[in-house]
């Protein structure tokens, strides 16, 4: 049986596993990724931790056949690249991961946008099960996205396919992250919802510090029907809702997958993004629009790292 090695590079943490051919997983770990260090110090980071599943390969007697690293920011995947810079991981600008990877340990590496491996994990072992044309979300600190078209990540001309928290959703609207102005990240990520539900609070002569709210909060004030909260929700949906919709119309894909720490709200949360979408799309794609929450939570990285080394190796 052969062996792989997923890794899983976040802001905060590094989550690395050993696993199989079908991407489950045998051994699973988990470290501080050191992202605000220099780049030489999380490659260090990372190679100590690929020593370690080596060590544990060979107790099983097995060999671990390819590597798949998932990252957040635009990868050339040919080359196993990272494309310019990334904001959470301020020293990461252009890391070469298949060169680095490959040169220290002679094994076979593929890296890819974090956001890709989450869309193939749920394609192959979660939500997307039996679905060949599928589009993916995550929902965080900002929005990701994923494209499956065909069995297959779609990844586009330039590896920067399924950028959906850049979609512009008002023209000249809020500041974005990138740049750029009115971006669907603008409105709907978490930190954008924190920030309309402060302002809602402010408006009222309530005061919170920005770091005493978080979305956790905000659903569990909606729960106890605080209608701040429920309003601040609604809203989100809607920005959701329409953010899908203008994609769904590009990509007319089978089912929708929604992922990340704001998914776990509820299946409220989910219905009401559904119901948003299938109001604004068109006839013929409303009858059977369906959008999902995500199932592999958060084994998606690290099943779709596995997976990635796995199906690249056999070809």
């Amino acid at each position: 049986m052969s062996v792989y090695a997923g890794f899983d590079l976040g802001g905060t943490n590094l989550k690395y596993a050993l696993g199989t051919s079908n991407g489950d997983i045998i051994n699973r770990h988990s470290k501080p990724s050191l992202a605000d260090q220099p780049q030489a110090v999380i490659f260090d980071n990372m190679f100590t931790a690929l020593a370690e599943l080596l060590q544990e390969a060979k107790a099983q007697g097995e060999e671990i056949a390819g590597i798949g690293v998932g990252t957040p920011g635009s990868i050339d995947f040919a080359k196993g690249q990272l494309i310019g810079s990334t904001p959470n991981i301020p020293h990461w600008t252009d890391a070469p991961i298949k060169k680095n990877f490959e040169a220290r340990f002679k094994i076979p590496t593929w890296a890819d946008n974090d956001a890709n491996l989450m869309a193939l994990a749920e394609a192959r072992k979660g939500a997307g099960r039996n679905h060949g044309t599928i589009l993916c979300l995550t929902l965080g600190t900002g929005i990701g996205g994923g494209i499956i078209i065909d069995n297959q990540i779609y990844r586009g001309v330039h590896s920067s396919a399924a950028e959906v928290g850049h979609i512009i959703i008002e023209f000249g609207g809020k500041p974005c992250n990138c740049g750029n102005f009115g971006c669907l990240e603008a409105y709907a990520s978490a930190p954008a919802m924190v920030e309309r539900y402060r302002r809602k609070l402010k408006r009222t002569g309530v005061v919170y510090e920005i770091e005493e709210l978080s979305t956790e909060l905000i659903f569990e004030k909606a729960a106890l029907n605080e209608e701040l909260a429920k309003q601040t929700i609604i809203e989100t949906c809607d920005y959701l809702g329409a953010g899908i919709a203008s994609m769904v119309h590009i990509i007319d894909p089978e089912i929708v997958i929604i992922g990340g720490g704001v998914a776990d709200a509820g299946q409220e949360f989910i219905d009401r993004i559904e119901a948003v979408a299938k109001g604004v799309v068109l006839k013929p794609i409303a009858r059977s629009l369906k959008v999902v929450k995500a199932e592999l939570k958060n084994d998606a990285g690290i099943v779709g790292a596995l997976l990635l080394a796995a199906e690249n190796a056999k070809r």
